[in-house]
């Protein structure tokens, strides 16, 4: 049993080590995972190298390449629309099924969280900062109160998370973005539904020459 835990235990640093090496773009997409590394840096078997890959596959941050090797998974731009207009949607409909009681009591926690993200922006640190507004736009779509609504969104959180990284946007453009979390706690405390979507649309959905990217 000890044994067990110990396993499972690696396993769950090197998940963590590489969900942040993914978030923060220093593991690109389309780039291997390096087992053999992984396995020298921890002093260990590939068992939980392995075991926390698996995890990151099934989370859909990575691939499986079936006798070879996993990699980074890496977004095309007509994924990128799909990704943008599918979200765009899910969460335009979140804004529908709120309700003044709901919003009221996770109106603290969107604050917390979109201050989080000012902070984490403001040392630089990508990987907590996409993670956090993750978070906000979560607690966003459970005000809902719509269970289906929810799962379709988080089976769509991981690909939402590699397309921040892979948009690199600058610092600037990247806090403008973030700013408009305020805007939208602010619509959502006076219930202006219409503004909020909205806002939404120009906060998840910019046109950068011909290209759409997501916040």
């Amino acid at each position: 049993m000890a044994h067990i835990i110990i396993q499972n235990s690696l396993a769950d640093k090197v998940y963590d080590l590489l969900k942040t090496q993914i978030l923060s773009g220093e593991l690109k997409g389309g780039m291997m995972i390096p087992e053999e590394q992984l396995a020298q840096q921890f002093g260990v078997s590939r068992t939980p190298i392995r075991e926390a890959i698996r995890r990151l596959a099934e989370y859909g941050l990575v691939i499986l390449k079936p006798r070879s090797h996993a990699m980074v998974y890496m977004i095309n731009p007509k994924e990128a629309e799909d990704i943008a207009t599918v979200r765009i949607t899910l969460e335009r409909l979140a804004i529908d099924l709120h309700s003044n009681e709901t919003i009221e009591r996770n109106i603290d926690q969107l604050s917390r969280l979109a201050a989080d993200c000012q902070y984490f922006l403001g040392i630089g640190n990508r990987s907590a900062l996409f993670e956090t507004d993750s978070q906000f736009h979560h607690v966003m779509i459970q005000c809902s109160n719509n269970y289906a609504l929810l799962k379709l969104y988080e089976r769509l959180d991981a690909q939402v998370q590699l397309l921040r990284v892979a948009q690199n946007l600058p610092n600037e453009q990247l806090g403008q973005i973030i700013n408009q979390h305020g805007q939208i706690i602010q619509y959502l405390r006076f219930g202006d539904k219409q503004a909020c979507k909205a806002l939404l649309y120009s906060h998840i959905m910019h046109e950068n020459e011909g290209n759409i990217t997501a916040d």
